[in-house]
């Protein structure tokens, strides 16, 4: 069973068409869970009009970001394979099928993308060669994460591992790089949405922003402390004597 888990905020704009290139390519068991966080506008009409059992809705009653949103939805999700999705991107036909046959070889899979603007027009063929990507190595991701979160798919027993998302440090950079020092991703360089950019986005890196200096400093800060702690549990927990029964 797989589950997409897409987390909207104020996307009436895009989110049909999004919804439209994601349905057609899940099976009757599937699931697409839309976690919003407390939209104003006519976002979950868009979603009820699709008339779909297999969506599900959580809406929140008051924002929680976009981070805390996507793992709202991860702990609703019932599929062993779960798929990320943005509001305002669009998945190529092939999609799915393309990361599944990844996920059988690696926990966690990522693919490429083609940049496009608002009304879908190309800009670049492919997001890996547009940041100048030539390793996914960890400290090529730690150093500038070439990797859109919305085309990342990873198997359940390998994502629970990684729960709870750190506060402070986007939840595709921790999965990423986190997966890379495992050795457990694996990349499609093949470009399997239409990774649109526009100025109303709400993540920073699908307009044309640049965040501060100091703001990348201290998320890679954020970052570096919490995937030493990770190491430490769970080398601790390796080495802890198992428990005996009384």
């Amino acid at each position: 069973m797989r589950s997409v888990v897409l987390a909207s905020y104020r996307g009436e704009k895009y989110i049909g068409q999004q919804l439209d290139s994601i349905l057609p390519q899940l099976a009757a068991e599937d699931e697409l869970i839309i976690s919003d966080d407390a939209s104003e506008d006519c976002t979950l009409q868009i979603v009820a009009d699709r008339h779909d059992p297999r969506i599900r809705v959580l809406a929140n009653r008051d924002r929680v970001g976009y981070i805390a949103n996507f793992q709202r939805a991860i702990e609703i999700s019932r599929g062993d394979r779960i798929f990320f999705s943005d509001q305002d991107d669009v998945w190529l036909p092939n999609k799915v099928a393309i990361l599944e046959s990844a996920m059988r070889v690696h926990a966690c899979v990522a693919s490429d993308a083609m940049v496009v603007d608002h009304e879908l027009h190309p800009l670049h063929p492919s997001y890996f060669e547009r940041r100048g990507t030539r390793s996914f190595s960890s400290l090529a991701i730690y150093l500038k994460p070439p990797i859109i979160g919305s085309t990342l798919a990873c198997r359940r027993d390998y994502l629970q591992g990684l729960l709870p998302f750190p506060r402070g440090v986007p939840h595709d950079f921790w999965l990423t790089l986190n997966a890379a020092h495992d050795g457990a991703l694996g990349i499609v360089k093949t470009p399997l949405i239409l990774y649109r950019r526009h100025a109303s986005a709400f993540s920073v890196s699908a307009t044309n922003n640049r965040r501060p200096l100091i703001t990348i400093t201290a998320e890679r800060a954020r970052l570096a402390f919490q995937m030493l702690g990770r190491r430490l549990f769970h080398r601790t927990s390796a080495l802890a004597p198992p428990r005996t029964g009384t």
